[in-house]
């Protein structure tokens, strides 16, 4: 935390008030005079619950996660986001989130301010951060100031904490291992490492074998952080992010093996300086995504590669000589895209696949101010306008995205009002609606034109005493010219195959808002929250409206955690949602031998309402001696009363009878167990 240097008294009134802000009724005549003072760091202990700002965002840090059930042993800062009120998963095993009715590739997800991709391992099981390196979340929903990048969904952004001390972790969980160590290297220069490997194969390798079959998984993550301070006004951070999954699946029956494999690779650099007049930093990054769709049988071999490199620039610059009650911000950011759609390359018997592609190359350059007045009664006003500029070839357009924040603050609660347009130009379209790695990244085109979407939110909380915090937030977004991809898993192997003839525009609206209520007790932590939703959205040439397929009418959450004492604590969390929509079949038949199948309305039928109840606990405990340790054992169960969830409800064939009948998917998320052992000092 930073603090700019003022007078003493206000900054004291900084460190007591919630917040750690100055009141906005702080006498005129102790602002007027200034002292300056030294480095001031603030430290603090960190959070065991998420905060829940004015605007809607969300914060929360590590500790936070340590106190949630964890899936598998790990401890993830994306699922414990998608958990928060308006936010949601439509499966079990979705590689993504909705925020406030929009999809899965509206997201923004930066790491140290470096944008990633595809940030999950396979399924979504868990994402490729670090809690402990990254060891602090901000999630922004509707409300996003100036700097929020092009993206119509929420923003998310990981952060490493500054340290100065040798600490370390060590996890051990069901799938894998991780490990961090953070070290001072001097006075001035720190250092923090992560890694992740994982030994399902070695483990789980009888148990993902049949007669007829067998499934192998590996992945392994790796993070480097460095921050070097050469004076006490500048510091510089250089971040690395590598990881990498494989997939493979063998049918003896066919002689087929399916494969996919995929890696990030991201890192950058970053020179931060705070003086009494100015606060910037200026940002170089490169971050990648590559992923491989392969399929193998005896004598054909097919391969579906796509990737995007994105080479980027971004600085902010916060001023602070400007009169009182004043404040202006401004930035920039440049993004360059080489973007490879997806494509097939066949060999064997049949005829090759579509043409290769080369990468296609388009730059998104976005400059911005964003100036803030603070006006008497604690209102104020914020008005940002955000100017954007894509080209790629001879397409080029230009897009001026105004913004204005109206705040009201007072003593026990606050509450902001936001209108704003937002665009998109970097697209994320394939065959699967759970936001899997084989879908692809699509740069805005002709074809494919920029995404635009208008918002206009509210939202506000308030301290009710006791220990109760209410929180609240309505939106409404108009949306134009959202992609939906159209084609089957089979055109891929059409000659004359390109990706974006499968892809049509969408406009619609979504409307919602979400109601949560946080208690603290003592020992005990509690939250409800309630969320409802409605996506509408209109196709060229066909008739009516239809759902969004990641649409969840209406989410209910409650969770709590009780520290028994300061070895145990156990906890609860139950979920409880609408079916996601689906296109039903609607006839089956043949003609001559070839199977047809008839479908319903988009979206059109609904599966079963999902609901589960996890439960945890932990015990923590210190041993001594010359080498003094902090351990903790983590036991939970995910959907502990076995519901059968639904993921997917389809017709199958039964050869031997003859027959059809339809098949409901169940999740595998039944009774799951999760044992998690973590050292660390």
């Amino acid at each position: 935390m930073k603090i700019r240097p003022s007078y003493t008294a206000a900054v004291l009134a900084a460190l007591l008030l919630p917040g750690g802000r100055a009141s906005s009724q702080a006498p005129a005549e102790a602002l007027a005079d200034t002292l300056r003072l030294g480095e001031v760091r603030v430290e603090g202990t960190a959070t065991r619950r998420p905060r829940v700002a004015a605007d809607g965002s969300v914060s929360f840090a590590a500790e936070a996660l340590r106190r949630a059930p964890r899936v598998l042993g790990e401890a993830d800062p994306l699922r414990f986001a998608a958990s928060m009120p308006g936010v949601g998963a439509a499966s079990d095993y979705a590689s993504g989130m909705s925020v406030d009715g929009m999809d899965y590739s509206h997201n923004l997800y930066r790491l140290n301010g470096i944008p990633v991709h595809f940030p999950y391992h396979f399924g979504g099981i868990f994402s490729v951060f670090s809690p402990e390196l990254y060891s602090h979340a901000r999630l922004r929903k509707s409300i996003k100031g100036a700097d929020a990048g092009g993206t119509l969904g929420g923003v998310v952004d990981l952060g490493s904490a500054a340290t100065d001390s040798l600490s370390g972790t060590v996890n051990a969980g069901m799938l894998a291992s991780s490990a961090y160590v953070a070290a001072p290297l001097g006075s001035r220069l720190t250092l923090q490492a992560s890694g992740r490997v994982s030994y399902i194969d070695a483990l789980y390798s009888e148990l993902l074998r049949s007669r007829s079959t067998q499934a192998a998984y590996n992945l392994a993550d790796c993070d480097i952080v460095a921050r070097y301070s050469p004076t006490g006004h500048d510091n510089i951070r250089i971040t690395a992010h590598y990881n990498a999954d494989n997939v493979e699946y063998t049918d003896r029956n066919y002689s087929l093996t399916t494969a996919l494999r995929w890696h990030n690779l991201a890192a950058g650099a970053e020179w931060e300086r705070t003086t009494d007049a100015l606060e910037m930093t200026n940002r170089l990054y490169f971050t990648s995504f590559h992923n491989r769709l392969g399929l193998n049988m005896e004598q054909i071999e097919l391969q579906a590669p796509t990737a995007i490199d994105e080479w980027g620039a971004a600085g902010s610059f916060d001023f602070a000589a400007l009169p009182a009650g004043w404040s202006l911000t401004a930035g920039y950011s440049l993004r360059l895209y080489s973007v490879t759609p997806q494509y097939v390359e066949l060999s064997g018997l049949g005829q090759g696949g579509a043409e290769r592609r080369g990468a296609e190359r388009s730059l998104e350059v976005s400059a911005y101010a964003e100036a803030r007045r603070e006006l008497p009664r604690g209102w104020s006003v914020t008005a940002g306008l955000p100017l954007n500029l894509y080209t790629a070839g001879n397409y080029t357009r230009f897009h001026p995205d105004p913004r204005l924040t109206v705040a009201k603050r007072w003593r026990r609660g606050a509450l902001t009002l936001h209108a704003g347009r937002y665009h998109q130009y970097l697209h994320q379209v394939g065959f699967s609606d759970l936001g899997m790695s084989s879908n692809f990244k699509l740069a805005a085109s002709r074809r494919v034109p920029p995404q635009e979407c208008w918002t206009f939110a509210a939202a506000g909380n308030f301290a009710a005493g006791r220990g109760v915090y209410l929180s609240a937030d309505l939106y409404y977004k108009v949306i134009r010219r959202q992609p939906e991809y159209l084609g089957a898993i089979l055109d891929i192997l059409n000659a004359g195959y390109v990706a974006e003839n499968y892809v049509l525009s969408t406009r619609g609206h979504n409307i919602g808002g979400s109601l949560s209520a946080r208690g603290e007790f003592g020992p005990v932590n509690a939250s409800l929250a309630y969320a409802y939703c409605l996506t509408r959205r209109r196709m060229a040439g066909e008739p009516g409206v239809f759902s969004a397929s990641n649409e969840l009418r209406h989410t209910l959450r409650a969770g709590a955690a009780w520290d028994i004492g300061s070895r145990w604590t156990l906890s609860a969390s139950f979920s409880l949602a609408s079916g996601r929509p689906y296109t039903p079949v609607t006839a089956i038949y043949f003609i001559g031998e070839q199977l047809m199948m008839e479908y319903g309305p988009r979206n059109s039928a609904r599966l079963p309402a999902y609901h589960r109840l996890d439960l945890g606990a932990s015990y923590r405990f210190r041993t001594g001696g010359r080498f003094p340790l902090r351990h903790e054992v983590g036991l939970s169960v995910i959907n502990a009363y076995g519901r059968a969830n639904v993921e997917m409800s389809s017709f199958a064939l039964d050869t031997e009878e003859g027959t059809f009948y339809r098949r409901d998917v169940s999740s595998l998320y039944r009774f799951l167990p999760s044992l998690n052992y973590t050292v660390s000092f």
